[in-house]
């Protein structure tokens, strides 16, 4: 079978298709409002907009049955079922540009491409991580593009206002769409930055370094080849087809629209060099070796390591609680690299927890004179099977999907809280049960008398 439904990376999809669901009906609000303005009919914008909301509610519980689903044949069944329920959720999407361009004149051609264009930026940052599912979903908007420009020209039925109105929301949809990707695509390359100061923070061998300094330039370049693929694709679509529409209605001296179609690619010009300077934030290296010892207040270092991930454990309907015992609220210790390692076993909780709990405490042990802090993340999320345990902690490798470019995890994120931990003279511990959620504990002296030289596990 083409697409594997039992691959982990085929559930990440599943998963990032159910969590978009609410964005993806107000994004479409928004595309009702502009389809209704060019077409002059607020039925036909409603009526398309009704059936897009069953196709994607059917489609959420597809998803929802296959995430849920048990043993290969049970996930087999609901996986085709998904697969086929957001294609037609997809294909449902795609008819309005089609429409558009037929019945709308030149600002239902603008509107339809903005729409189009939208839909792909959509599926690659909902299914990035299992590619062949990403290229089946792509395929209704490529064809929406594909067929409009063989639809005959023609006057739409919209006066200025409403042509106006329809292309502006359009606009504000792909907008919209790109700034999300924007933000994602900046999670990632901050998670990037963090995994290249974990590496330089180790006092490795020089054969060690360079092995590890390999490794890294290669997953960037990687990484860097993917998503500038997968961001500029649609873009570069959305400008040429924009330069096509000016060119035409420039032809047909409607100057007005055509105004507005050069805006459209001004505007995604400039969202490209955005892209652009996003993704070579990337290559930068920055960071300081050794050991920063100072006082550290515990319960403010976890608090701003919850709150970079609030909104992202919000949208996934999490809850995070926090508890911080009287002795632990405050340590003498690299706090820079404590803050990391607990950030990293915060965002990979967020990653696989959806609609649970997340509980941090915070506490001390004593065995005779040696006090030992002991931070513990524990979630309800998906866990993990007793067998993968050993290697959770390997780089550039996801217990879920094995080496994957899903949001916020290359992979690197339990390796880099594992360094951390050892580079303060401390550890990393998990248990999990695979279904039942997940506990990390973080465990390194409450005090740090003077730098400690600490080889970390490659």
């Amino acid at each position: 079978m083409i697409l594997k439904l039992n691959d982990p990376a085929m559930l990440s999809a599943a998963r990032g298709r159910a969590v978009t669901m609410k964005w993806r009906v107000g994004i479409g609000i928004l595309f009702m409002a502009g389809a209704a303005s060019v077409m002059n009919s607020f039925p036909a914008g409603l009526s398309w907009f009704l059936v897009l909301c069953l196709a994607m509610s059917f489609d959420q519980v597809l998803a929802k049955s296959y995430l849920e689903a048990r043993g290969d044949e049970a996930r087999r069944t609901a996986g085709g079922l998904f697969v086929w329920g957001s294609f037609f959720s997809i294909c449902v999407f795609a008819a309005m540009p089609i429409a558009l361009a037929a019945f709308g004149g030149g600002p239902g051609r603008v509107l339809g491409v903005l729409m189009a264009a939208s839909s792909l930026v959509s599926v690659t940052l909902s299914t990035f991580q299992a590619p062949r599912f990403m290229l089946l979903s792509t395929l209704p908007a490529i064809a929406s593009l594909l067929i409009m420009p063989v639809i005959p020209f023609g006057a739409g039925p919209a006066d200025p206002m409403q042509a106006t109105l329809g292309v502006a929301c359009g606009v504000a949809g792909f907008l919209a769409y790109m700034g999300r990707s924007a933000f994602n695509n900046t999670k990632m390359v901050s998670g990037w930055r963090a995994a290249n100061e974990a590496a330089k923070e180790r006092q490795l061998e020089a054969e060690l370094k360079r092995a590890e300094a390999e490794e890294a330039n290669r997953a960037k370049s990687e990484f860097l080849a993917v998503m500038t693929h997968e961001l500029r694709t649609p873009l570069n679509a959305v400008i040429g087809y924009a330069e096509i529409i000016q060119e035409d209605l420039t032809a047909d001296g409607n100057k007005d629209l055509a105004d507005d179609a050069g805006r459209i690619t001004v505007s995604a010009r400039h969202l490209l060099g955005l892209i652009d300077q996003i993704l070579n934030m990337s290559s930068m290296d920055a960071g300081h070796e050794g050991m920063a010892l100072r006082d550290v207040d515990v319960r403010k270092l976890i608090e701003d390591a919850i709150s970079v991930v609030q909104d992202e454990a919000r949208e996934a309907g999490n809850r995070i609680s926090l508890r911080v015992s009287t002795d632990a609220e405050a340590a003498h210790t690299d706090g820079n690299k404590l803050a990391v390692s607990l950030s990293a076993l915060l965002s990979n909780a967020v990653k696989f927890t959806s609609n649970g709990l997340i509980a941090v405490t915070a506490e001390v042990e004593r065995h005779g004179d040696t006090e030992t802090l002991v931070l513990a993340v524990s979630d309800t999320g998906i866990g993990i099977a007793k067998e993968d345990l050993a290697r959770a902690f390997q780089p550039f490798t996801q217990i879920e999907g094995g080496t994957t470019r899903s949001k916020g995890g290359m992979g690197l994120g339990l390796s880099i809280a594992q360094r951390m931990a050892q580079a303060l003279g401390g550890d990393v511990t998990a248990s999990s049960e695979f279904g039942a959620g997940s506990t990390f504990t973080i465990r390194t002296p409450l005090r740090i008398a003077q730098p400690q030289p600490t080889r970390a596990a490659a």
